[in-house]
């Protein structure tokens, strides 16, 4: 059986305009959106439009149908959501617009906006009172003010600063249990929309309860007169809250 082939044309180019390395940029970025690089091959440029043409063998053809369907309902994997906008933001800097096609028809698969994409609103900077938690992973400095790197799963909070007072009662917990560090952050909005803290500077820290629920539970079970398995704990428990609410 023939291999399933997806031809992405860019409207502002043609196989002779085409620089070689945005091409090469191009393919990289496409090769990640359709996946399973054991099996997808690049077959070619064309002329109209800078058509790039790709071949996906029969056996994986039913995967990346898939995962293209996934990639223009948004929730695709990361990986090929990664390629698409990789592409979108090469349309955008090259002013053009593109279509994912399946071999010569016209039904597009996915389209990309590139150029006609809106504006983003611009939005100043702003700084906020906030709190981070992580294990701290790196702290030191010579200057004033200490330096600390935190992280929480895969993110890792930067350009955090302290007073070296702090920073010496933090020390005993580098690479330790999860601390909760409370200051003021300064907020910048990214290119993809997305706010990102670019610094922060603690005012004071608190070292978390790093048990389990099940540690957790376990120790209130033990608690004499604990209530928990009263008929009534969680309308109380409701209850409770909710005056404390009240009562902010």
């Amino acid at each position: 059986m023939k291999p399933v082939e997806y031809v992405f044309r860019i409207d502002v180019f043609s196989p002779e305009t085409l620089p070689m390395a945005r091409l090469a940029e191009y393919i990289a970025a496409l090769a990640k959106l359709l996946g399973h690089p054991d099996h997808t091959h690049f077959v070619g440029v064309e002329p109209g439009s800078a058509k790039l043409r790709a071949a996906v063998e029969t056996m994986d053809a039913p995967k990346v149908e898939a995962r293209l369907n996934g990639v223009r309902t948004g929730d695709g994997p990361k990986d090929a959501l990664a390629g698409k906008q990789a592409l979108e933001e090469l349309l955008a800097n090259d002013n053009a617009v593109a279509t994912l096609t399946e071999g010569d028809s016209d039904r597009v698969v996915i389209p990309f906006v590139g150029r006609n994409r809106p504006k983003l609103l611009a939005f100043p900077p702003f700084r906020e009172d906030t709190s981070v938690d992580g294990v701290l992973v790196s702290i030191g400095g010579r200057d004033r003010t200490a330096h600390a790197t935190l992280q929480d799963g895969d993110t890792f909070h930067v350009g955090v600063t302290m007073s070296r007072e702090i920073a010496r009662d933090l020390a005993p917990l580098l690479y330790g249990p999860v601390v909760r560090l409370h200051g003021n952050g300064r907020f910048e909005r990214q290119p993809d929309g997305v706010w990102k803290m670019t610094d922060f500077k603690v005012d004071r820290y608190q070292e978390l309860d790093n048990r389990d629920i099940h540690q957790v539970l376990a120790a209130v079970r033990s608690v004499p007169g604990n209530r928990l398995m009263d008929d009534n704990a969680y309308r109380d428990i409701v209850a409770f809250r909710d005056d404390g609410e009240a009562e902010q």
